[in-house]
């Protein structure tokens, strides 16, 4: 099976766009503080929500791949991050 696209990656430090274009997130590390925040949106800070994710209450780092294609954003990858740091996989 060939690849589909190039997949590129991007660390995310604070509420930001990620990517600004229609494209795939194939997956996440998060690196987060005691009840860290993540919440990626497709269309800016007022888009619709894609993914959630809700930190536990320790400091740690979770790998989140998304199954089959990953999660489509047709207009761009918008991150929103409270007491966490991102790398965004996308392609």
């Amino acid at each position: 099976m060939a690849m589909q696209t190039d997949v590129k990656s991007a660390q995310v430090t604070s509420t930001n766009t990620v990517y600004a274009d229609a494209t795939r997130v194939k997956a996440v590390t998060v690196s987060y503080a005691s009840g860290g925040t993540v919440v990626l949106k497709d269309g800016g800070s007022g888009g619709a929500t894609k993914f959630s994710f809700t930190a536990p209450a320790a400091i740690g780092s979770e790998h989140i791949l998304f199954p089959g294609e990953g999660i489509k954003f047709n207009i761009d990858v918008h991150a929103t991050l409270a007491n966490a740091t991102i790398v965004v996989f996308y392609g």
